[in-house]
């Protein structure tokens, strides 16, 4: 298809060079085009001008043995939710777990998980509490602490080492006094 321009201050066709012939006027974006350009339908503000409402799709329908009709219905993914302390399921509109009666908050895993959707946690889901946690499970509470080492001590008239709670040298015999040396 040809596409031919005209000049938008005198009215005359251009050829093939983007120069008016009348009035020497460069080519722009003003001047009109023979055929228009057909809008394109994704564009914002723009809406084609015929525009057809989508086909419903029929509902399909099985005749039930009892009477009545059957409706097709779309499946749906199962999200379920099992409580972070007790390991039960909740029930699709509770929040609150029957067993613990623990408030649902973003510890309690999802299954299918959504973790890169909603990293933070789920809509819906209260904040973890870590110190409640702490709370009601006083054995599991985490605190920094020096690691151990063990104490050693060498006898000051052989240079062995005692063994593990002897008071006496197994080399010389020497008891262990405050001039043996300790390790560490």
């Amino acid at each position: 298809m040809r596409v031919h321009r005209s000049c938008h201050r005198c009215g005359a066709t251009y050829g093939a060079d983007k120069i008016c012939a009348k009035c020497e006027h460069k080519r722009c974006k003003k001047c009109p085009r023979y055929p228009k350009k057909k809008p394109k339908t994704g564009e914002k503000g723009k809406e084609p001008e015929e525009s057809k409402p989508k086909p419903r799709k029929p509902l399909l329908t099985i005749k039930n043995r009892t009477g009545g009709e059957l409706v097709y219905q779309p499946s749906r993914q199962r999200v379920r939710r099992t409580c972070h302390k007790c390991e039960t399921m909740f029930r699709p509109p509770a929040t609150i777990c029957e067993k613990c009666q623990h408030v649902r908050c973003t510890k309690c895993p999802r299954d299918p998980a959504k973790l890169e959707k909603w990293p933070e946690g789920y809509p819906g889901d209260a904040a973890a509490d870590d110190e409640s946690d702490i709370e009601a499970e006083p054995g599991k509470r985490r605190m920094w602490r020096r690691p151990r080492q063990r104490v050693r001590w060498s006898c000051e008239k052989c240079q062995s080492l005692f063994k593990d709670g002897s008071q006496a040298c197994s080399e010389c015999g020497h008891e262990r006094c405050d001039t043996c040396t300790r390790i560490p």
